[in-house]
């Protein structure tokens, strides 16, 4: 009994070393790679998109061209909320980026709309990032007032250097659009 069960001892063994050398040869060599980095070590341009909107009180608030440091919630508190934040990586000349934050809603039987719908067009020209587009905001403030804002933002070169940029202000529904561009991997 002793023989048999080393036999079976020994053909598990062997099994063993004969499945890790077949694997060896048949499993395919992965190419190295590194975290985020599955495609090329390509630096392009990753851009974050922060919308506002004023609270109430704080109509005379005005929105800082630029906002230095990650925190854009941070530096806007207590004077605006945000009602959208995006983050899009490994943009392309000719992208379009669709920032959505929309809400769905039965009233009565009747379906509204409300949040952010935003296109934003991206052209590169050689190292510089190109922002244009449109935005639809539907939404109700704190005072209970519909607002049904379409904004056309103008074409825009962001700054390399800096961090958030106003890129849209529209002063009379208290409206702000920021981006923030970053260079990552492709």
């Amino acid at each position: 009994m002793k023989i048999n069960n080393m036999k079976k001892v020994y053909l598990s063994l062997i099994s063993g070393i004969f499945l890790l050398g077949m694997a060896v040869f048949i499993i395919p060599v992965q190419a190295k790679s590194t975290e985020g980095n599955i495609t090329s070590d390509k630096k392009i341009p990753h851009i974050n998109i922060a919308i506002f909107h004023k609270l109430h009180a704080h109509d005379d608030f005005i929105y800082p061209k630029t906002i230095n440091g990650a925190d854009i919630i941070a530096a806007t508190f207590g004077k605006a909320q945000f009602i959208a934040i995006n983050h899009t990586l490994g943009l392309k000349n000719g992208d379009i980026l669709n920032v959505s934050n929309d809400v769905l809603r039965d009233h009565a039987g009747v379906f509204s709309d409300s949040g952010v719908n935003c296109q934003i067009s991206v052209h590169i020209k050689q190292t510089k990032l190109i922002l244009a587009g449109t935005c639809q905001i539907l939404m109700t403030d704190q005072d209970h007032h519909e607002i049904d804002h379409k904004g056309i933002i103008k074409s825009f070169t962001m700054h390399p250097h800096e961090d958030w940029q106003l890129i849209y202000d529209d002063d009379a529904d208290g409206i702000a659009v920021y981006a923030d561009e970053n260079m990552g991997l492709e």
